[in-house]
C-alpha cells in the first residue's frame, strides 16, 4: 500500500456508470502493495515459487514411480493376463501352471495364450567381476510376448543358440558395458556370467528396466531356465491372453475367469484380469505399498506444507508492514470483507505470478533429472492443474491466516 494511495470514504453501492459519471476510479491495494516495494515483492515470488517447484518436483517423482512400473505391461501386446495369486509386482510374478494354456486356448474368444517367464538373477561384471541382480525375461520366440522391433527373424535365430541374450540398452552403467555409459554394438559377443552360466551377449534392445530392477536380459524360455533358479519348464511367470477379434475384454475376461474356476487342482491356483486393471493396480502398488512411492507422496503433501509456511511468513510480513494503512481503512469503515478481498487478492496475485517460472524450471530440472537418473519424468496437464490449484490454496490459506489478528484487534490497538 502505497503513501500516495488515496482512500475513500466507504460509500453507498452504485454501478460502473455512476462511478464513472462521478469520476471515481478505484484503486487496486493488493496491486499497490505489490508494486510499491518491487523488492520485496521479488523476494516474496521467489519464496512461493521455490514451494511450487518443490511440488513439481515431487509429483514428477512420483509420476516417474507409476511411469516406470508399467514399462513392461505397456509393451505387452495382450487383452488379459492371467498370473498367480500370489503376485506381487512384474520382477516378482510368482508362479502358474505352464499346463493353463491348452485349456485357456480352447476357449472361444481366446486367439491365443501367450507365456512369459520372468525373473532376478545374479549379473557378474564381466570388467571388475562384481555382482548385480539383473531381471531376466524368458520368451516363446513364436509368440513373443513383448512388441519390440529388435525381434527380427535373424535376432531370434541367435536367440536359438543356448545361452544367447540380449541386454536392455538402459540397463545401467555399472553392468559393465564396454564404452562404461550404456550397452550397444561394441558389447556384442561379450560373455558375463548369470549365476554361474556363461551368456553371450548377441544384441540389445529398448524396453526400459524401471525402479524394480536396474538391468534387464531377454533370451528363449530354455536360456532363462539355465540362468534363472528354481524356473522349470511346468510353471509360468505369465500368460498373456489375445482375445479373438470382436470380443471385448470385459467378455473375455468373463470366460477365462468362468474357465479357471472351472478347473480342479493346482491348475486352478490362477486369477485374470484385464490389461488396463494390471496396469492400474502396479502403478497403485508401487504408489501405496512401496517405500519409494510412499517417500514421493508425503514428499508432495511436505512440499504443500513448506509452502504453506512460506507464503504466510511473506503475506504476515507484509500485513505487519502496513498496519497503520489496515488500521486506518478499519477505522473508515472498511469492514472484514474489504479486508480479506484485499489480501486474498494479494495471494492470488503472487500464486499466479510466481507459477510461469516455476513450470519453467521445473521444466528444465525434470530434463536434467532423467538424463542423469535414467529415469523418465514428465510433465502432464494433469500435474499443472493440481500444482496450480494447490498454489491457490496454500496462498490463500496463508493469507487468511495472516489477518486473522489484525480482523481481531481494535483499530485504536493497531496504531
Amino acid at each position: 500500500m502505497t503513501e500516495s494511495a488515496t482512500v475513500a470514504k466507504p460509500a453507498k453501492r452504485s454501478g460502473k456508470k455512476r462511478r464513472k459519471r462521478l469520476g471515481v476510479v478505484r484503486t487496486s491495494l493488493a496491486w499497490s502493495n505489490l508494486s510499491h516495494m518491487w523488492i520485496r515483492t521479488v523476494v516474496s515470488i521467489c519464496g512461493i515459487g521455490f514451494a511450487i517447484l518443490l511440488m513439481f518436483m515431487q509429483l514428477g517423482f512420483l509420476g516417474s514411480v507409476g511411469d516406470t512400473a508399467t514399462v513392461l505391461l505397456d509393451r505387452m501386446p495382450c487383452d488379459l493376463l492371467v498370473r498367480s495369486p500370489d503376485y506381487l509386482h512384474i520382477y516378482d510374478a510368482s508362479k502358474t501352471r505352464n499346463e493353463l494354456r491348452p485349456w485357456l486356448k480352447s476357449i472361444d474368444e481366446v486367439d491365443e495364450a501367450v507365456p512369459l517367464d520372468i525373473g532376478v538373477t545374479q549379473w557378474i561384471n564381466p570388467n571388475n567381476q562384481d555382482p548385480r541382480a539383473i531381471a531376466v525375461m524368458g520368451i516363446d520366440l513364436n509368440a513373443p510376448a513383448f512388441d519390440l522391433p529388435e525381434l527380427t527373424l535373424e535376432m531370434r535365430r541367435k536367440l536359438l543358440v543356448e545361452g544367447a541374450v540380449l541386454v536392455d540398452d538402459a540397463t545401467k552403467p555399472d553392468f559393465g558395458p564396454q564404452n562404461g555409459v550404456k550397452f550397444g554394438p561394441e558389447d556384442i559377443g561379450t560373455v558375463a556370467d548369470v549365476f554361474g552360466t556363461p551368456a553371450k551377449i548377441v544384441g540389445t534392445f529398448h524396453l526400459g528396466t524401471g525402479l524394480a530392477a536396474n538391468g534387464a536380459l531377454l533370451c528363449t524360455r530354455e536360456t532363462f531356465r539355465k540362468l534363472v533358479p528354481g524356473s522349470s519348464d511346468e510353471e509360468v511367470s505369465l500368460l498373456l491372453i489375445r482375445l479373438t477379434q470382436g470380443v471385448t475384454r470385459e467378455r473375455g475376461c468373463q470366460m477365462v475367469a468362468g474357465r479357471l474356476d472351472s478347473l480342479a487342482g493346482p491348475a486352478s491356483s490362477a486369477t485374470a484380469l484385464t490389461i488396463d486393471d494390471a496396469k492400474t493396480a502396479e502403478r497403485w502398488r508401487w504408489y501405496t505399498e512401496t517405500p519409494i512411492g510412499m517417500i514421493f507422496a508425503m514428499g508432495v503433501v511436505l512440499a504443500v506444507v513448506v509452502g504453506g509456511v512460506i507464503s504466510y511468513m511473506i503475506l504476515a510480513s507484509d500485513v505487519q508492514a502496513h498496519l497503520s494503512e489496515y488500521a486506518t481503512l478499519k477505522a473508515m469503515g472498511y469492514g472484514t470483507g474489504f479486508l480479506m478481498k484485499t489480501l486474498l487478492t494479494q495471494s492470488t496475485l503472487l500464486a499466479t505470478i510466481a507459477f510461469p517460472p516455476s513450470v519453467l524450471a521445473a521444466l528444465l530440472l525434470y530434463a536434467i533429472t532423467s538424463a542423469l537418473a535414467g529415469v523418465p519424468i514428465r510433465m502432464t496437464f494433469t500435474w499443472l492443474v493440481l500444482v496450480a490449484a494447490l498454489s491457490l490454496l496454500m496462498c490463500n490459506a496463508a493469507g487468511l491466516i495472516a489477518i486473522r489478528k489484525l480482523i481481531r484487534a481494535e483499530p485504536a490497538n493497531l496504531f
